[in-house]
């Protein structure tokens, strides 16, 4: 027998005022044809989360991106055979849609722009698979121009990953490895072993201002390509500063002026999960343009994953689990302190 479904849902909702939420009760999203609705059972946080409420966020939308959850409707017309009672993980672009977010107890989502949760992976960590996996294949594969694994680069390379104990580092260390790489990550000395643990070949540390140097010495002046999960401070000058002649650095915020003119022969590409899901839409000032090419990478990352999860091992981010929507916010304000490191909040919707 089919879920019972409810008219309404609890939901962490935009306010019209002072970029504040507030759990609301508001109409469980109706599907389009290619959509299926998830009862969430978890939710991962986040920056962008709070950034988007913070800043960017319209009045009356849900917020969150990161959900797992169990398909309880489906759509007329699905471009993949999924069915009611399917586990599934991904993300939404949460804080923009009146109907679409993974902070509530029910999200619609695209059916082939969700995975099925393979087996032996828990549903808390699968939620953990949403805008860091995506952040951390859209540039080591799509925007490096490589293949899935299981296709090899040649030669064992060297790539750099600045923000290895980061969610998207540890997430882009461990598909690295798995494409063949051999990985220099940076982080705090703390976290040398944790991220060893995840994969990474070399750890160099990111204080002292030699860390640049550091990163030469260890791969022989041969890094041509990087990974910077930070994007801030000085992570761009000790990226560049660790290449050999050139090269291509990935990064997930917009560099400044001031970093473009220190690149020189290093090509410093910042790609954006929003362009993802292959449509047009206005996110704050900025008109996000659709993307086929982006959403069509997508559907085919969202049909290996299971794949690339079993083969090699891939392991979500280590978590913290807690409960309920009323908590969330709690959670941002703890990013947002910079009060959480190596760990991913994980908050259980389900009752």
């Amino acid at each position: 027998m089919p879920p019972s479904i409810p008219k309404t849902m609890k939901a962490l909702m935009q306010e019209d005022k002072e970029r504040k939420v507030s759990i609301k009760e508001v109409p469980v999203p109706t599907l389009e044809a290619n959509d299926v609705l998830v009862k969430i059972e978890y939710t991962a946080l986040n920056p962008t989360d709070w950034k988007h409420s913070a800043v960017w966020s319209p009045p009356g939308c849900i917020s969150g991106c990161d959900f797992s959850g169990t398909v309880v409707s489906i759509g007329t017309d699905l471009a993949v055979p999924l069915k009611v009672g399917d586990k599934v993980a991904g993300a939404v672009h949460g804080g923009v849609w009146p109907d679409k977010g993974s902070n509530a107890e029910y999200a619609r989502a695209e059916s082939d722009l969700v995975f099925k949760v393979p087996e032996g992976l828990e549903m808390d960590k699968a939620a953990t698979f949403g805008v860091p996996w995506l952040t951390a294949c859209q540039t080591l594969i799509e925007s490096q121009g490589q293949q899935f694994p299981p296709a090899k680069v040649s030669g064992s390379p060297w790539l750099l990953i600045y923000g290895g104990s980061s969610s998207v580092g540890l997430f882009a260390i461990q598909l690295a490895k798995a494409m063949g790489y051999r990985v220099v990550a940076v982080c705090s000395p703390h976290s040398f072993d944790f991220v060893k643990s995840y994969g990474a070949d070399e750890l160099v540390d990111y204080h002292g201002g030699d860390a640049a140097s550091e990163i030469k010495r260890i791969t022989d002046g041969t890094l041509d390509r990087a990974l910077d999960a930070i994007s801030e401070g000085s992570s761009f000058e000790i990226a560049i500063g660790g290449f050999g002649k050139q090269g291509r650095l990935n990064c997930i915020l917009q560099p400044s002026d001031e970093v473009k003119g220190i690149s020189k022969d290093v090509e410093i590409v910042f790609t954006t999960m929003k362009t993802l899901f292959g449509k047009a839409y206005k996110f704050g000032s900025e008109d996000m343009p659709a993307s086929a090419k982006d959403r069509a990478f997508l559907v085919e990352l969202m049909r290996k994953t299971p794949e690339i999860i079993t083969k090699y091992g891939i392991r979500a981010n280590r978590l913290l689990l807690r409960n309920g929507l009323e908590h969330i916010t709690e959670g941002w304000q703890e990013m947002k302190e910079g009060k959480v490191s190596g760990k991913k909040l994980v908050y259980r919707i389900e009752e």
